[in-house]
C-alpha cells in the first residue's frame, strides 16, 4: 500500500503547486510510513509514499525511465509482474531492480496504455509521459485501490485521498449536496463519478484518464466492465466442471497474493469465505499462515467459536482481538481524520483494530472482500428480481383484493405494486427511506436536490448498460458494481489507517469474468425441491428468513472437503457491531455532542428533524438513520468542510 498525488499544468508556464504536492505526501503518510519519493520538472510534480513490500531496497517511487523521462507514481502491487517480466525480458528488454514499479513502468513504454490488459493486481497509478506531453492515470479493474482528481483551470491534481486533494488550496472543501444525499441512503460515499467534494471527481474502476498540454479537459475510458452476458450465452459447464474450475483460480489467486519481501497473515472471521482463504493460504505457505479475528465481548456480536473450528482444521495459528464498547468513539473519530470521508459501515471501526494489532507482526493482510458480490451471497437483493417480476404482472389493487402475491410485496415494500428496478432496489438498499431523508434536509436543500431525481437516473443508466441479462443478473451486477466499490474502499482506508496492506483475493478479474458467464442457479438456488412451492406466499426477505435458498452454491461445493460443515451452512452474518442499540445508551450523547457540534445542524439539516431522531435513538429505525446522519456531521467539522 503506498499514496501517490501529483498536479499537472495544462500550460507548462503556469505555477507549479509543488509544496502543496509535499502537503499531501504528508497527509498520506500512515499510507507510505517506510519512504517519501517527489519529481519535479517544467509543469509537473509528483509525490509517493512507500509501505515497502516488494524488492524493500530499490522500489522507491518516483520511478522513471532514464531514456525517456517517462515517470511513474503507483499505488498497489502487480501480481503478475514476475510472469509480466519474463515476458519483457525476452522481447530484450533490461531491468535495474526487481521491483513490480519498475516493470509497470516498462509494461507502460512497452505497449502504451493498452498495458492494462495484461496486468494483474490491484493498483491506481500515474504515468507522465514527456514525449507527447501526457498525463495518464489508470485504476484496476474493480477499484481496490482509489484514486481521486479535480481540474481548476489550466491545473490538474490527483490523489490517493481526498484528504491529500484537499492540500491543493484550488482544491476547496465544499461538501456536494448530491453525493451527500447519496451516501445517507446509501452510506457510500461516491455517486459515479461525484465525490463528497464538490467538483472532485473519482477515477471509477476499470477506467483509464488521459490529459495533455494544451487540452482543456481529460478523456476517461473505461478498458474493464463486469461481463454482460444473456442467459442463452451461459455456459454449459456441469457444477463438477465449475467447481473444479473455481478452485484453479481460486488457488491461482491466492498463491499470486502471497508474494511479498515482508510479513504476511491475514482476517479470519469464522465465515466461509475467510476460511476458504485461510485455508488455501496455510496449504500454500506450507503451515505458515497466521491470522487474526476480532469481536466485541458482547453475545452475539463475536464468531469466536466459527474461528476456532477454523483454525483447529487448518492447524493454523490465530490471535483474538477483544474488543470493548467504550472504546469506539475515540476510534471512529481517529479514522474519520485519517480517512478524510464519512465512515461506510458501523464495522469499519473494528477492521481497523484488527489490522492495527496485526501490523504488530505483519505488513500485508488477506481479506475476504468480494465473495457475496461474485458468488451471489446476498439472497435478499439477487432473490428480489423474482419480487419485481411477481409484481409486473401484477396491477396496484385495492387491499380487500389484494392476492397473496400482492400482499407478500406489501409486506417488504410497503405498497403493492413496484415502478421499476431502480425503485425496487432503493426500496430494498436504503438505510431511510426517501420520505424519511428528505424530511432531515432543510427546505433550501431539497429544492436544489429536487429529490433523488440525479441519483435514481444513475441507478437506471446502470440498469441499462445489464438490460441483456437477466433480472436475477441486472440486480446482481448493479448491487456488484455500488456495494463492492464501497466495501472496497471500506478495506482499503481501514487498513491503510494502521499502515496494513490488504489484500483481497476474491476479486481476482479472471475470477470475476468466469463466474458471471455461469448460470444464475450455480449462485443461488432453492434449497430443496419443495422450496418454491413453500415460498408462493411470500416476498424474498421472508425465503431468506425461512431458509428456502441457498446461496454462494458453487463456492461451497468447490471447498466442501475443505471446509467444517457447520461453518459451511452457516447463514450469512455480516461482521456484527451493535451502533444501532448503543445509539440508545452510551453512544447516544456523543452522536448528540458530534451532530449539535457541527455547520451541517441547521445549514444542512433541519434541526428538529435531526433532534427527533437523536429523542428516538432506541427505536430501530432512528438508530439506523442516526448512523450516516452522524457520520456525515462528523466528517464536516474534523475536515473543515463548508456548505
Amino acid at each position: 500500500m503506498c499514496g501517490i498525488v501529483g498536479t499537472f499544468n495544462l500550460n507548462e508556464a503556469s505555477e507549479l503547486a509543488r509544496e502543496a504536492v509535499r502537503e499531501g505526501m504528508a497527509r498520506m503518510r500512515l499510507r507510505g510510513p517506510d519512504e517519501e519519493g517527489f519529481f519535479e520538472k517544467p509543469g509537473i510534480a509528483l509525490g509517493h509514499r512507500r509501505l515497502s513490500i516488494i524488492d524493500l531496497k530499490a522500489g522507491q517511487q518516483p520511478f522513471s525511465d532514464l531514456a525517456t523521462g517517462v515517470t511513474l507514481v503507483f499505488n498497489g502491487e502487480i501480481f503478475n509482474f514476475a510472469a509480466l517480466r519474463a515476458e519483457l525480458e525476452t522481447m530484450g528488454r533490461a531491468f535495474r531492480t526487481d521491483s513490480d514499479t519498475e516493470v509497470l513502468l516498462r509494461a507502460y513504454l512497452e505497449w502504451d496504455e493498452e498495458c492494462v490488459q495484461r496486468l494483474s493486481g490491484m493498483y491506481a497509478f500515474a504515468v507522465y509521459d514527456p514525449r507527447s506531453q501526457r498525463l495518464l492515470l489508470a485504476r484496476d479493474r474493480v477499484g481496490v485501490k482509489p484514486l481521486f482528481y479535480a481540474l481548476r483551470g489550466e491545473a490538474f491534481y490527483f490523489a490517493s485521498s481526498l484528504k491529500a486533494l484537499l492540500a491543493f488550496p484550488r482544491v476547496e472543501p465544499v461538501m456536494d449536496w448530491a453525493a451527500a444525499s447519496h451516501y445517507l441512503t446509501t452510506v457510500r460515499t461516491t455517486l459515479g463519478r461525484r465525490s463528497m467534494i464538490r467538483d472532485v471527481s473519482a477515477l471509477l474502476p476499470g477506467e483509464i484518464l488521459s490529459i495533455r498540454r494544451g487540452e482543456r479537459a481529460p478523456t476517461v475510458r473505461r478498458y474493464w466492465d463486469f461481463p454482460v452476458v444473456a442467459a442463452a450465452e451461459k455456459s454449459g459447464e456441469s457444477m463438477p466442471e465449475a467447481a473444479g474450475k473455481v478452485r484453479e483460480l481460486m488457488t491461482a489467486s491466492v498463491r499470486e497474493q502471497l508474494v511479498s519481501d515482508v510479513p504476511l497473515g491475514g482476517f479470519l472471521s469464522g465465515g466461509v469465505d475467510s476460511s476458504i482463504l485461510a485455508g488455501l493460504a496455510q496449504t500454500l505457505t506450507g503451515g505458515h499462515y497466521n491470522a487474526y479475528s476480532i469481536g466485541y465481548d458482547l453475545e452475539g456480536y463475536n464468531e469466536w467459536p466459527f474461528v476456532k473450528l477454523a483454525a483447529e482444521r487448518y492447524r493454523m495459528w490465530c490471535k483474538d482481538i477483544h474488543l470493548q464498547p467504550e472504546a469506539y468513539p475515540a476510534d471512529w473519530k481517529y479514522l474519520t481524520a485519517e480517512k478524510g470521508l464519512p465512515l461506510s459501515t458501523p464495522n469499519e471501526v473494528p477492521i481497523y483494530r484488527l489490522a492495527r494489532a496485526l501490523k504488530e507482526d505483519f505488513t500485508v493482510a488477506l481479506s475476504g472482500e468480494g465473495a457475496d458480490e461474485i458468488f451471489g451471497g446476498y439472497v435478499l437483493p439477487y432473490f428480489s428480481a423474482y419480487d419485481f417480476e411477481r409484481a409486473r404482472r401484477s396491477e396496484p389493487a385495492a387491499d380487500e383484493i389484494l392476492g397473496p402475491v400482492d400482499r407478500a410485496i406489501r409486506r417488504l415494500y410497503r405498497r403493492p405494486w413496484l415502478v421499476d428496478h431502480v425503485d425496487q432496489h432503493f426500496l430494498l438498499n436504503s438505510w431511510m427511506p426517501a420520505e424519511a431523508k428528505r424530511s432531515l434536509f432543510r427546505p433550501e436543500i431539497q429544492d436544489a436536490l429536487e429529490g433523488d431525481g440525479e441519483m435514481l437516473s444513475y441507478y437506471r443508466d446502470l440498469f441499462g448498460r445489464f438490460a441483456g441479462c437477466s433480472t436475477f443478473d441486472q440486480h446482481m451486477h448493479v448491487h456488484a458494481r455500488i456495494n463492492l466499490e464501497g466495501l472496497l474502499f471500506r478495506v482499503d482506508s481501514s487498513t491503510m489507517a494502521a499502515s496494513v496492506e490488504a489484500r483481497v483475493p476474491y476479486t481476482d478479474h479472471r475470477l470475476v469474468e468466469y463466474l458471471f458467464h455461469l448460470p444464475d442457479r450455480y449462485k443461488i438456488d432453492w434449497m430443496h425441491p419443495q422450496s418454491a412451492a413453500d415460498s408462493e406466499r411470500l416476498n424474498a426477505a421472508e425465503i431468506d428468513r425461512k431458509g428456502l435458498v441457498e446461496s454462494k452454491i458453487l463456492l461451497r461445493r468447490a471447498f466442501a472437503q475443505e471446509v467444517d460443515e457447520s461453518i459451511l451452512r452457516r447463514k450469512k452474518v455480516s461482521f456484527p457491531v451493535p451502533v444501532r442499540e448503543w445509539f440508545g445508551g452510551f453512544l447516544g450523547e456523543t452522536a448528540q455532542d458530534i451532530i449539535h457540534g457541527s455547520a451541517l445542524y441547521g445549514g444542512f439539516f433541519e434541526t428538529a428533524g435531526v433532534d427527533r431522531l437523536l429523542e428516538t435513538a432506541d427505536l430501530p429505525a432512528s438508530g439506523v438513520a442516526l448512523w450516516p446522519v452522524t457520520n456525515l456531521c462528523l466528517w464536516q467539522t474534523e475536515m473543515g468542510i463548508r456548505l
